[in-house]
């Protein structure tokens, strides 16, 4: 292959992984000729829209690992309420210990879903959906369906969640691409992340090659319950208090995220970065949709719903086109 070809191979690789970049710069060029400077004005406007990103973001890491295995996790909205509501309730005993009581219920609980899942053969879609009910109910349990108020002493989480590192990026966005970078390298160079995308593929196939297949899966769940609960401590900065009722109905959104992303609904194919691009394009839309102020906020809904299933419409006509072509290969092959 000579060099030219190794080049185009690389541009098409490059566009193909980074395709929601282009309805990204359309939605802002949109935003900014409809709302001109009131959208397109970073410190009153667009830090806000990355700081909601972010939160959506770290949740959906996870989220977008459970997608490469062919799983879905419907707890983790769930789990960063309680996790929130740990966090506050350990905020008067200091910083670590809130942030550790915080993490722990997103241990126990993405830990929880990996060994139903794992080793009971349970499906993702109803283990989680149990999970999902038993953490909401712990969070409204805490303290009686109350929220409740951060201490004084929590002047580093409520920057956490509101303040920008150099005035510029949210800690919130830092914290989410800091993750993004990590995963990254965990799934191209370790042999963690080849298996992940392994059992994604073909779980029997998996298996057949020595991968630990209910391992791996635990360990994606896990990280699925970190990555909740870490959203959830984040939110609990941003709104000073930990809310029980917080994250009600983000698992849809950030599902939307995840495919929208370029994440492949069946498994074993996908990039972690994509989370990135699926949550500042679902956060755009509700931002356009609220600077617009006569606009129902549900047609946010509506609308990625609809972008949804166009994403998912053109992965199954990508999938059966690649089909196609490998058959037609094993054809002129058997053939000659």
């Amino acid at each position: 292959m000579n060099t030219q070809s190794i080049n185009k191979t690389k541009v098409k690789n490059f566009i193909s992984d980074n395709m929601t970049l282009i309805p990204i710069a359309i939605l802002m060029a949109f935003g900014g000729i409809t709302y001109g400077s009131t959208f397109l004005n970073y410190k009153s406007n667009i830090i806000n829209v990355l700081h909601m990103a972010s939160m959506i973001g770290i949740m959906g890491v996870g989220v977008n690992m459970c997608f490469f295995i062919g799983a879905r996790d419907l707890s983790v909205g769930a789990v960063a309420a309680a996790a929130s509501m740990f966090t506050a309730l350990l905020s008067p005993y200091g910083f670590i210990p809130s942030i550790l009581g915080g993490l722990l219920i997103g241990t126990f609980f993405g830990l929880f879903n990996g060994l139903i899942i794992s080793k009971f053969q349970v499906q993702p879609f109803i283990a989680t959906l149990g999970t999902q009910l038993a953490a909401r109910g712990l969070a409204l349990l805490v303290n009686k369906e109350l929220s409740i108020p951060l201490s004084d002493k929590s002047t580093v989480l409520k920057a956490i969640g509101n303040n920008n590192l150099f005035g510029i990026f949210p800690i919130a966005t830092v914290i989410f691409l800091t993750l993004i970078i990590v995963l990254t390298i965990v799934m191209k160079k370790t042999p963690f992340g080849r298996a992940v995308y392994a059992v994604g593929g073909n779980e029997e196939a998996a298996e057949m090659m020595g991968i630990p297949v209910s391992k791996i899966k635990l360990c994606v769940f896990l990280i699925s319950g970190l990555t909740a609960a870490l959203s959830g401590i984040v939110l609990t900065g941003r709104i000073s208090a930990g809310q029980p009722t917080a994250c009600e109905g983000w698992e849809m959104t950030i599902m939307a995220a995840v495919v929208i992303g370029g994440t492949n609904v069946r498994g074993g194919t996908g990039k972690i970065h994509g989370i990135f691009y699926g949550a500042l394009f679902v956060q755009f839309i509700s931002n356009i949709i609220n600077l617009n102020g006569r606009i129902s906020p549900y047609w946010k809904d509506i609308i990625t719903g609809i972008i949804l299933l166009i994403a998912v419409l053109a992965q199954v006509y990508a999938d059966r086109k690649n089909e196609r072509i490998k058959n037609t290969v094993k054809k002129e092959v058997s053939v000659a």
